[in-house]
């Protein structure tokens, strides 16, 4: 039978081929010989999907060759006749027949999902199937649970934060592209519509897009269809899809029995994993510091304790094998923010660092725990030779600490009161200036005196000046202000 169906694959012309290839999910392109070869190898596995598809190709193959020989031989012995559309009778048109244009298991592997633990394949990857030419399809499908399974995800039931009913272990389906060549990542179909037991499945939202005519993608995300199961071995679980037929693009459907994982979780494993040696990172730091093709030798670098994501030193330094820098995060805080949001890219140099290739480095473990290292230090100095310092405190530090200023002291105010009339008070001895003053109790003291007369004449304003009668201008101008008036008498 292998003999039969490898000497019909043979016989196939380069279109026959390429549908064979774009069935079972390989490449169309490259030679005929090329795709002789793997026409060949897709019959050793033995597939009944591919021999049905390999037979079919073969009897359309020889049913066009006949009719042409047919045409051909008739067109010779009659020559060139004309034919009247309108008078000749309609051929009658051939029964139509279902025919598979996907393979039903196809070999697609799915991307792991680091915060979802596979521990049973309920469906395997299954091709949507359309039914004929139109637009918009509809398939159903069906898995069943085995008492294990069903107890082992009722027992796994807890209560979330608001009070939902969650489950640790979980019913999980994933919707991918037909491809086989690598492993695909999650992709839904367009204008996908999913039933479970004949309840509605809600599904990741749509992004907007701003192109104009084209269709919103959904998120690439599993989807837990765990509360719509019937959590029984007695009883089936039906799934039922719609989508919309795209030309050259086919999907998969799979659903899977998976452990939901905490980043707790995978921290454990990251550090049960074990660490990387520090002798390693010690090579890295003297290669990266080497002046082999510089002009300028580096000495030494800076690098930083606190982690690029929270801003604060590391608990658990690490970074992922393909990185090729030394700065470290906290890998805690990368586990917690993928568990919200998976990206999986390296906040240091925005490369791919997944969570199968990260490592604890031993180097900047031994270096954070070091007593060497100040609490409220978050800087050190790497040096050629893989050692390393803290980071020396700046020349500003220094002039804060040894020139600190002196607070002035406070002044001292006296205040003194001098009465005429008072004999305590002391006598006011003249100053350098002429004026009179007080003797300073200390030097940093000021003092202030105030003045104060008892005598009536120093209150009350001074007198008038009178008229002067016979009086020279120069007498005015001698006397002093303030002095008698001179009247002169004359006696007649």
């Amino acid at each position: 039978m292998d003999e039969k169906l490898r000497n019909m694959v043979l016989a196939f012309r380069m279109s026959e081929l390429q549908s064979l290839m774009v069935f079972s999910g390989k490449s169309k392109a490259g030679k005929k010989t090329d795709l002789q070869t793997r026409a060949v190898e897709l019959v050793r596995i033995d597939s009944s999907d591919i021999n049905i598809k390999i037979k079919d190709l073969s009897n359309s193959m020889y049913k066009s060759l006949g009719s042409n020989a047919e045409a051909t031989s008739i067109t010779s012995t009659q020559g060139a006749s004309y034919s009247n559309p309108y008078t000749d009778p309609i051929p009658p048109s051939p029964p139509l027949a279902h025919k598979l244009v996907y393979p039903t298991y196809p070999d697609v592997s799915l991307k792991k999902l680091p915060f979802y633990k596979i521990e049973e394949t309920l469906l395997k990857p299954c091709s949507l199937q359309p039914n004929g030419n139109g637009r918009f399809q509809e398939q159903n499908f069906t898995f069943y649970l085995t008492p294990g399974q069903s107890s082992d995800i009722s027992n796994s039931s807890y209560r979330s934060e608001q009070g939902k009913p969650e489950y640790r272990k979980q019913i999980q389906m994933r919707f991918s592209l037909l491809e086989t060549s690598c492993e695909q990542e999650d992709n839904f179909p367009s204008s996908i519509c999913v039933k479970v037991n004949g309840k509605l499945c809600p599904l990741p939202n749509p992004i907007p897009t701003n192109k104009p005519g084209a269709e919103p993608k959904r998120p690439p995300k599993p989807i837990n269809i765990t509360p719509l199961c019937k959590l029984s071995s007695t009883t089936a679980n039906y799934i039922n899809v719609s989508w919309a037929v795209e030309v050259g693009r086919a999907h998969t459907v799979s659903v899977y029995q998976v452990d939901n994982l905490t980043y707790k979780d995978l921290l454990d494993q990251l550090k049960a994993k074990g660490q990387r040696q520090p002798d390693y990172t010690r090579a890295l730091i003297k290669e990266k510091l080497a002046d082999q093709d510089q002009e300028i030798a580096t000495t030494s670098c800076k690098v930083t304790l606190a982690c690029p994501l929270g801003k604060m030193r590391m608990n658990a330094p690490c970074r992922a094998s393909t990185c090729d820098h030394l700065q470290c995060f906290d890998a805690q805080l990368y586990l917690q923010m993928n568990e919200k949001k998976p990206k999986w890219v390296c906040p240091v140099c925005n490369k791919p660092a997944l969570v199968e290739n990260l490592l604890v480095d031993g180097f900047f473990l031994e270096l954070i725990r070091s007593p060497r290292l100040p609490t409220d230090e978050h800087e050190i100095v790497l040096h050629n030779d893989g050692t390393w310092d803290p980071l020396p405190p700046k020349k500003d530090d220094y002039t804060q600490l040894t020139s600190k200023p002196v607070p002035p002291k406070p002044k001292v105010m006296d205040t003194l009161s001098v009465d005429d009339s008072d004999d305590n008070t002391p006598t006011p001895t003249p100053g350098p200036s002429g004026l009179g003053g007080t003797k300073r109790l200390s030097s940093d003291s000021v003092d202030c005196i105030t003045l104060d007369s008892d005598s009536e004449d120093e209150a009350e304003p001074p007198p008038k000046k009178r008229m002067r009668i016979n009086s020279s201008t120069e007498s005015q101008s001698n006397n002093p202000p303030g002095s008698p008036d001179l009247i002169c008498l004359d006696d007649d």
